[in-house]
């Protein structure tokens, strides 16, 4: 049954498959939150059918990410490699100071490519937390950017 209503939702039978081992997961974990007045079955179907709808977005991503990154004719000459490695160390470094919560909400936001949904249940957070610290996160890493630059 979790196959089929994970299959329903992504139409790829690998990520139904992915969704539906990450379903049984979530669902031993999130047990206490299960009432019954539900049937355990739309219990489990409803996180499936979630789980397998969120694992779509993430190949969407992915896969937009590897075609955006795959473009030929975009070499980069040393002189623009080297600038890139520095901005990579100005950016390392102002992450490094940050607070570890912030740090990794920035991190899922900005790299993993997550929702604030995603993030909030990835740190165990609500959703409100999570643009907060992303928020706090991305103004800190433009005004230490910022500072960088001038210097």
């Amino acid at each position: 049954m979790l196959l089929r209503v994970a299959l329903r939702v992504a139409g790829n039978r690998a990520i139904a498959e992915d969704a539906v081992q990450e379903t049984l997961t979530l669902s031993y974990q999130r047990l206490v939150s299960y009432r019954h007045e539900a049937s355990f079955k739309t219990f489990l179907a409803a996180i499936a059918a979630r789980q397998a709808h969120t694992m779509v977005r993430a190949e969407r991503r992915r896969a937009k990410r590897e075609q955006g990154a795959a473009a030929p004719g975009l070499s980069a000459t040393p002189e623009q490699e080297l600038q890139a490695a520095a901005a990579a160390r100005r950016v390392r470094a102002a992450l490094a100071v940050m607070p570890r919560t912030q740090r990794e909400a920035a991190l899922l936001r900005l790299d993993a490519g997550l929702s604030h949904r995603e993030i909030a249940a990835a740190l165990d957070s609500t959703e409100g937390s999570v643009r907060v610290l992303v928020y706090r996160a991305l103004k800190q890493l433009r005004e230490r950017l910022a500072c960088s630059d001038a210097t």
